[in-house]
């Protein structure tokens, strides 16, 4: 009798199997991580630290568990993703270098005037750090 049972649960299990497997594939094809976030933002015109603080969340909230993610690993981890996919990111690939600089850039031809008035006002509104003293940006 009870290898009737197995018999009987042997086609049911396989078909679950089966369509759990590509219901799996469908869910991972539509998961979004930091560095969608972040390319989609800096893309859409956005400059560094806004675009930054909403990857930087998202992958906090997403990491399930008792350690947090640092701002180090979370950079990281999109610069690994863009990686992984440069013709996914082709657009963003520039705007890597800002994740460790904390600096935005410009993907196109700057003019020297609006190069200056960038850097006129960025020296202005720039906080300074004492000499001889470490700051992390990434210290949230």
């Amino acid at each position: 009798m009870s290898f009737g049972i197995k018999r009987n649960l042997l086609p049911i299990s396989i078909i679950c199997l089966v369509c759990g497997s590509t219901l799996g594939l469908r869910i991972n094809a539509a998961v979004t991580n930091g560095a969608d976030i972040y390319c989609f933002m800096r893309n859409g015109g956005n400059t560094h630290e806004p675009s930054w603080e909403a990857a930087y969340q998202f992958i906090k909230n997403k990491k399930q568990g008792l350690f947090k993610t640092s701002p180090k690993q979370a950079a990281s981890l999109i610069v690994e993703e863009v990686v992984q996919n440069p013709t996914k990111y082709e657009d963003c690939i520039n705007y890597l270098g800002d994740l460790y600089t904390g600096e935005s850039s410009s993907i196109g031809g700057n003019n020297d005037k609006d190069l200056t008035s960038e850097v006129t006002s960025s020296s202005h509104s720039a906080e300074k750090t004492p000499k001889g003293k470490y700051v992390d940006r990434y210290s949230y």
